[in-house]
């Protein structure tokens, strides 16, 4: 295995600071008496002076909170979003280490997978002090728990469920929305990076597992003409002329150049699904990316390379300070 790092630029948040101290919970400042006490001296035939004395001060303080044992403690609890008839079906899992707000991450499952498929990665980031949150796109499984048919599906209706997914974590009270993070694989990598590029100001970074960015090629090459009924796609899935209307016709790489906030970038040098010229494609196009080539990897990583992907991501907020 092997591993080629590129870091295109040093702009890990100029204002992270402000973001750490916010995440280490409320601070309580204490206002000082502003009460002026004053001393008076009367002296037998003299007028009464008023001696102001020295007004005291106290410095602001914050509140400090205790250290947290890692790995901690989690919750989980069955959590969905629900819209116009949309019903997307999602699991919350929450750090239980004394804290008001955690960061949080959303992650995006690839092509016929469920939410319960990244269990492990969403386990170890709440075990880490990251809440996460995983969900069913609607139709994008035959196992999805969320409304929808597969024959309905595409990465428009993907964006769509992930932007309102986005907004529902953003608005939780134990979700710091400064520090709100997607995750993504296959073809939720590729829906995770879009969507992430259209609100840079929302989202503080991405980690994207082979994403499928092969899809504009590999759907754009097909005839519309063939897909007058509904077929199967990649074994068990129907699919329909639905997808293909759904796939961006917009330069996807110049789009992606919106996004300044970090991005971790995961690919398999042996994936025959995503060839790894589409992973070095992209971490050109992202200002400030790190792209980790993982050598004798295919599409799916399982192992040590599932074990390297849940250690980078959960490193990511342990060395940068972020989970406390």
């Amino acid at each position: 295995m092997f591993t080629r790092q590129v870091l295109k630029k040093l702009s890990l948040f100029a204002a992270s600071a402000v973001l750490l101290t916010a995440l280490g919970g409320c601070g309580t400042k204490e206002e000082g008496d502003e009460s002026l006490s004053s001393v008076s001296e009367t002296i037998e035939g003299s007028s009464t002076e008023t001696v102001p004395a020295a007004v005291p001060t106290q410095e602001p303080t914050e509140e400090v909170l205790p250290p947290v044992s890692y790995p901690c403690e989690y919750l989980t609890e069955e959590l969905h979003c629900v819209y116009d008839d949309v019903d997307i079906f999602g699991t919350l899992y929450t750090p239980n280490n004394g804290r008001e707000k955690h960061p949080a991450v959303i992650l995006s499952h690839g092509y016929n997978c469920i939410g319960s498929d990244m269990q492990d990665i969403a386990i170890s980031l709440a075990q880490n002090g990251v809440m996460a949150y995983t969900f069913d796109y609607c139709g994008g499984s035959e196992r999805s728990a969320s409304s929808g048919e597969s024959v309905d599906m595409s990465i428009e209706t993907e964006q769509d469920n992930l932007r309102h997914v986005i907004d529902m974590v953003s608005e939780m009270e134990s979700a710091d929305s400064n520090k709100l993070y997607i995750y993504g694989e296959s073809q939720g990598g590729f829906v995770a990076a879009l969507t992430g590029a259209e609100m840079p100001d929302r989202i503080a970074g991405m980690f994207l597992v082979y994403p499928a960015f092969s899809i504009v090629d590999q759907w754009l090459a097909m005839n519309p003409d063939d897909m007058t009924e509904p077929f199967n796609f990649m074994g068990g899935m129907m699919l329909s002329k639905t997808f293909y209307d759904g796939v961006p016709r917009y330069d996807v790489y110049e789009h992606l150049k919106a996004f300044t906030n970090p991005v971790l970038i995961y690919q398999g040098d042996k994936d025959q699904v995503v060839n790894v010229s589409y992973a070095e494609r992209i971490d050109e196009a992202f200002p400030d990316s790190e792209l980790t080539i993982i050598e004798g990897a295919g599409h799916g990583f399982g192992g040590k390379d599932r074990t390297l992907v849940k250690d980078g991501v959960c490193g990511f907020f342990i060395d940068r300070g972020i989970r406390d």
